[in-house]
């Protein structure tokens, strides 16, 4: 009998407990107007660095970072003395992780030409008149496995009563850099990036040899061949021509038997403008922060 009563006093202790949980839980649910402790879901760090400043440049709550391909590199296409030259190639590289829940994309542009305080804004893809990027094409894009720069993107064809561009972006827009919630150690993630500078060369003509052989036999019969090749022939990449400077020379002289002699000589020099003040070509790199959650929008 009193194992019984001890058994049912316990029982009822119980369900007073459960009974009281149950309350508690309906009066938390209750307070709508409770103050929740913010909690940090993770975070971002983002910068780009290049072959000519190879110290990063990190982004400051979420703006662009920029790097700067120089003048002096770009100028380096009037050295090339073949037609259809290799480009002068150019690298630079994004980097940065995204902590907890976070991911990491941007996007990437060609903003400016800056030289000394003068700024000319090429976003529209056509660069400053009178400037050797004018006379050329960049082209920038995604790098292959081990930076190779190698595979240039072609040029898009110019739409009807558009004016040809000067510069081309290539797979540019979203692209991702670290994928949401997957840089649990912290690790950075990189990747690396080519601008390819051509020079818009023509060539100024063709050169056309042929060659025709005949030959006679042992037995009379004549036989013959003939080989044809061309030769591009192509003036040295220059800025437009400025104008000619031409010099003339007239000496007269008179002999000792009081004879006179004269001559003259002409000579020309042509006058092209001095490329090495070429501006300085702004890319910008503006980083995109996206979440694991797919209700929550990418942003800055």
């Amino acid at each position: 009998m009193k194992r019984s009563t001890r058994n049912a006093v316990t029982a009822g202790a119980v369900v007073v407990l459960l009974a009281g949980g149950l309350a508690a839980a309906a009066l938390w649910s209750a307070r709508v107007g409770a103050t929740v402790p913010d909690v940090s879901l993770g975070a971002v760090r983002f910068g780009a660095a290049s072959e000519t400043i190879t110290e990063p440049s990190y982004s400051a709550g979420g703006a662009p970072v920029t790097v700067t391909l120089p003048g002096k590199t770009v100028i380096e296409v009037l050295e090339q003395t073949t037609i259809d030259a290799d480009p002068v190639v150019w690298r630079f590289t994004a980097s940065g992780n995204a902590l907890g829940i976070a991911g990491l994309n941007y996007d990437v542009a060609v903003t400016e030409q800056v030289r000394d305080d003068e700024v000319h804004d090429v976003s529209s893809g056509i660069a400053q008149p009178g400037t050797v990027l004018e006379r050329s094409t960049l082209k920038v894009f995604r790098a292959g496995d081990g930076g190779d720069c190698s595979a240039v993107p072609a040029t898009p064809e110019t739409p009807e009563g558009e004016d040809p561009k000067n510069i081309y972006v290539f797979g540019n827009t979203d692209v991702e850099l670290q994928a949401p919630g997957t840089a649990l150690d912290g690790t950075e993630a990189s990747q690396e990036w080519c601008a390819a500078i051509s020079w818009n060369s023509v060539a100024d003509g063709t050169y056309v040899n042929d060659v025709r052989v005949t030959s006679i036999a042992e037995d009379g019969s004549a036989n013959g061949a003939i080989a044809r090749w061309h030769s591009q022939i192509g003036f040295p990449p220059a800025l437009e021509l400025l104008g000619v400077y031409r010099n003339l020379v007239v000496a007269e002289a008179t002999a000792e038997d009081t004879t006179k002699a004269k001559a003259s000589a002409a000579w020309d020099a042509d006058i092209y403008p001095d490329p090495s003040n070429e501006p300085d070509i702004v890319i910008s790199l503006d980083p995109i922060v996206t979440n694991v959650n797919p209700t929550v929008s990418p942003r800055d």
